[in-house]
Order: C-alpha cells, then structure tokens, then sequence
C-alpha cells in the first residue's frame, strides 16, 4: 500500500476528478492541499463524497489563501511525518494503469531515495510527479518556500542533489499523463491555462524566483555548476532556508 500521495490545487478541479479515477493501486491517505479557497471547495468536496476502492482515506487542507507549490508539498510532508515517503504529483496529472504499483516496488529498494515519473531535461527527473524518502528529507531538508507562488523550487532542490548525490530513478516503464497529454511539452501548466491573468502574475514571480537561484546558486547554476553552498557561504547546510516575507509577499497571487 502506498503511505501517502499528496496534491496541491489551485483551479481545474476537473483535473483531480480524473487523476483519482485513475488510482488503481491501494493508498492509504490522500491529501489534498487546496490553495483555491472556497472558489473550488465544493467542487473537491463532491469528487471525494464517494467512496474510492483503493483509496482508504481523503484528507483536504483548506488554505486561506494560496501558500505556493514549496510550502503545500512541505504541507504534505510535515503533515504525514511518520510516512516512509510520499508521492507528489500536480492535479493535472494521470497515471497509466499500473504505474502507481510499479512506483511502489522501486520504492522498496532501500538505496534509492528519489524517483521520478520520468526524465527531465536534466540528469534527475521532472517534478511534475516524484516520490520522495523521509531519509531524503532529512538529509537534504525541505523546499525552499522563498519559491513562491511556484517555478525554480525543483532546481533549487536539483542543486542541492548535485552537491550532495543520492540514488535516483528517472525512468518507469508505465506511464503518466499530464494535463491529458504523455508529452508535457505539448499542454504544459493546466493551472496557468485556466487564468490569463493569473498567468501574468506567475511570469513576474517566476522572474523574481530566477533572479532568487542566481544569488543563493551562483550564475554557475544554469549549467548545473552551483555553488558548493547556499548564497557561497563556507559551511552553510546545503539544507539551509530562511523564509524573506516581504520578497513573498511581492510576488501574492
């Protein structure tokens, strides 16, 4: 049985519907993050008001307000602490039949502390779905939430990976969608489709969190060459974070 998949939702509830009626492989609790209020509170209560035959329970965290991708996958971590891992996906996606067991049995193998649905455009993986270890966690900290609302909070963690290699796996031979298609390139973000206007505001951000890798990784970072640490401070944990509130709260959705 699968621990934990959590899943963090902004809009396009429809997009949830179809990613748990894809679920074909025991979970014992599925967390939803909804960061869309009461915009689309009655749309998550619906989908989950039947029972799912291989879901054992549904839990939904109700934001205030949108708290940003890095701070809902931490959420979910923190949430289910004792959990041996937990899988991520973003409400858009869709697994393949089968895909959720065979993620479950590579999850058995004690050496490997991440695994990705599938390659990225780097040497590890696509953050769109991956499971994480709690010995990952503990070794390579949380996400950044300075990343907010969303984008560079996976390089960000990818950096922390090159200065500090674990086993991976970046390929699974089933399959996922995501936003309906098994070539991401072709839909990408459901999230920023469903709202022009939301959409402006994430390029600001996602320009802001750019600009945010540059200081803490060095320039060095685009060719996967960062800094051995944080902002090129001697000694400092490769783990290290400190929250900024006001560079946050220049970039609220």
């Amino acid at each position: 049985m699968i621990p934990v998949i959590g899943v963090p939702i902004l809009n396009g509830s429809g997009w949830l519907k179809k990613q748990i009626d894809s679920i074909d492989y025991p979970v014992q609790d599925y967390v939803i993050v909804n960061n869309g209020g009461n915009q689309i509170y009655k749309e998550i209560q619906a989908i989950i008001s039947q029972p799912h035959p291989y879901i054992q329970n549904f839990h939904v965290n109700n934001n205030i307000s949108n708290i940003g991708v890095a701070a809902s996958w931490n959420l979910v971590i923190k949430s289910f602490m004792h959990s041996p891992y937990w899988i991520i996906p973003n409400h858009d996606v869709g697994f393949e039949p089968g895909f959720l067991k065979e993620m479950n049995e590579l999850a058995q193998y004690e050496n490997v502390k991440l695994i990705f649905g599938q390659g990225g455009s780097n040497s590890y993986g696509s953050f769109d779905l991956f499971l994480m270890k709690s010995s990952l966690i503990q070794s390579h900290g949380l996400f950044d939430e300075n990343f907010y609302p969303a984008y560079c909070e996976d390089l960000d963690y990818i950096m922390r990976l090159i200065n500090k290699p674990v086993n991976t796996i970046n390929f699974m031979k089933k399959r996922y969608s995501h936003g309906g298609s098994f070539d991401y390139n072709k839909t990408g973000s459901q999230t920023r489709r469903a709202n022009s206007k939301l959409n402006d505001k994430i390029v600001y951000a996602w320009k802001k969190n750019w600009e945010y890798m540059n200081k803490k990784w060095g320039e060095g970072w685009w060719d996967y060459n960062p800094y051995k640490t944080p902002f090129n401070i001697p000694n400092l944990s490769i783990k290290y974070t400190s929250y900024d509130l006001g560079f946050c709260k220049d970039k609220y959705l």
